[in-house]
């Protein structure tokens, strides 16, 4: 079974974890980032924490959070270890993307459930009414009218990238402000 996981994504892994608590699932994960996890902490590792006791603490801190982890487990990581090693209990930095992760995880479990279609339908009004124009008419040219980054570009006499650049800033914001309609 383990080799079968091998294979797989990780965001596939974490849906394994989070709805069969299949913690071979969490094992491969673990497997695939303690690496990572070592080569963040090295550098700060002292007389307190040697590595001794900071890497087994790391590794159950990190067992933890990819039970609830959404998207990039590089980003848990780097911020765990930002954690462990800051000045007190510092409050792990929260990352924009993980709205989004949580956003695309809000509409895959929508599915087929139009109730909870029609809740996601008008946080999206509600987040859509909060941006500038400039915004909307982005999102607007991209998503519904499905023009690609070089057309919106030369509309606009702007470079490709600051394009691809901005709407990637939208979208963040856009998930932002339906993450914030949520916690309301």
């Amino acid at each position: 079974m383990h080799l079968l996981l091998n294979n797989l994504t990780d965001k596939e892994l974490l849906l394994r974890i989070k709805k069969f608590h299949d913690r071979e699932a969490a094992g491969v994960l673990l497997d695939r980032y303690s690496h990572l996890l070592v080569a963040v902490s090295l550098p700060k590792l002292s007389s307190e924490k040697t590595a001794e006791t900071a890497f087994p603490e790391l590794t159950k801190q990190l067992y933890n959070r990819i039970q609830t982890a959404f998207g990039k487990i590089n980003e848990s990581v780097y911020a765990l270890v930002q954690s462990y090693f800051g000045k007190g209990n510092a409050v792990p930095v929260f990352y924009p993307n993980q709205a989004l992760y949580r956003l695309e995880s809000r509409i895959e479990h929508a599915g087929n459930n139009p109730i909870a279609k029609e809740a996601l339908l008008t946080h999206l009004e509600k987040a859509l009414a909060q941006l500038n124009a400039e915004d909307l008419r982005l999102i607007t040219q991209f998503y519904l009218e499905q023009q690609s980054f070089s057309d919106i570009a030369k509309k606009q006499n702007i470079p490709r990238d600051k394009v691809r650049h901005t709407l990637k800033g939208v979208k963040k914001k856009l998930a932002t402000h339906l993450m914030d309609q949520v916690y309301e």
